[in-house]
């Protein structure tokens, strides 16, 4: 597994490459906080405006590495929870990035990668992209994943897919919200482009305040942070920009 971190466009695009393809790019724990960290490097450069991650190979995500299943063997309930928040909060910390990361979406999405699906800012799906959650197949109930997906998409399809019962298609996630475009599959990567192309054209600043004021919003369900994000892009635009007249 490798992940690497390169930089374009002087420095306001930052694509992370995540390359576990062999094992169709699933985590564990060390995984997903080397993944998290990256993304934060990334964004802690004053530069970035944009974040592109790049999951290699055919899937976008096989879920969580079954390997780790063995050292489940005797573990306590609160053992496995607190593994099962730190994973959750590694994902809370692709999600408060204070830039937006843009993803394509391609082949399968399972387990895990449904949390991870709903971190990123911007995913775009290629038509054959397919999610399914299998935990209840292996006699888990999901954690985060199944809060994710209770609280992402409407009650009854809720059941269907973490029952393990149904997949769901790329047209189906985004019409529950979870992707933000469709596109053919060998036009995945021009999609991907022109969407990163489009976020450059914003100012740096405005770029990371619209961001803030979506993620304050989020996690307070008020306005109050929002106002004084914005206000100080209204101010800051004459400046910028020069006083019209």
């Amino acid at each position: 597994m490798t992940i690497t971190l390169t930089h374009g466009h002087d420095g306001r695009l930052a694509r992370v490459r995540y390359d576990n393809a062999a094992r169709g790019n699933c985590f564990d724990l060390a995984r997903l906080h080397d993944l998290a960290d990256t993304l934060e490097s990334a964004a802690a450069d004053e530069r970035c405006v944009v974040i592109r991650l790049d999951m290699a190979g055919r899937h976008f995500c096989g879920g969580w590495d079954t390997t780790a299943f063995a050292a489940l063997a005797g573990a306590t309930t609160e053992t496995v929870a607190a593994d099962l928040r730190a994973s959750d909060a590694a994902l809370h910390r692709i999600r408060r990035l204070p830039v937006p990361v843009v993803a394509a979406v391609r082949g399968r999405i399972i387990g895990f990668g449904a949390g991870l699906l709903s971190a990123v800012h911007l995913p775009i799906a290629a038509a054959d992209a397919r999610l399914s959650l299998p935990e209840a197949r292996y006699g888990f109930a999901p954690a985060g994943v199944g809060h994710t997906i209770a609280r992402s998409i409407p009650r009854q399809h809720a059941y269907h897919l973490l029952t393990g019962a149904a997949t769901a298609t790329a047209r189906q996630l985004l019409a529950w919200g979870l992707v933000v475009e469709v596109v053919d599959d060998d036009d995945l990567d021009h999609a991907v482009d022109d969407l990163v192309d489009t976020l450059l054209a914003v100012p740096g600043p405005t770029l990371r305040a619209v961001v803030a004021v979506v993620e304050s919003s989020l996690a307070t369900g008020t306005a109050d942070q929002a106002y004084d994000i914005s206000a100080r892009t209204v101010v800051a635009g004459p400046t910028r920009w020069g006083a019209a007249g």
